[in-house]
């Protein structure tokens, strides 16, 4: 079974956030990462929720703790990120 990540946060514009999201899928996939589903949250307005099948969790994990991303999501204004990791049981 694979292991999965949850992330969710704010960002400054939802449509802005999204395209560019789209955008970087093969950065994501070069690091082991599957887009699985992306979510607006009718509640928060630019709150967007993801879901990622991760393949190789050592890769995933340094690209979600890369300076380089810290930087992007700074720059687009993507704030308040919460990064869960789900193991299956």
């Amino acid at each position: 079974m694979a292991t999965h990540v949850l992330w969710q946060a704010d960002v400054a514009d939802f449509s802005a956030w999204l395209t560019v999201f789209r955008q970087d899928k093969p950065s994501r996939q070069a690091a082991g990462i599957t887009d699985m589903n992306v979510w607006s949250d009718p509640d928060r307005n630019n709150h967007a929720v993801a879901l990622f099948a991760i393949t190789d969790l050592e890769k995933a994990r340094a690209f979600f703790g890369s300076e380089e991303l810290a930087m992007h999501l700074e720059r687009d204004g993507v704030t308040n990120v919460s990064i869960k990791l789900l193991t299956p049981v």
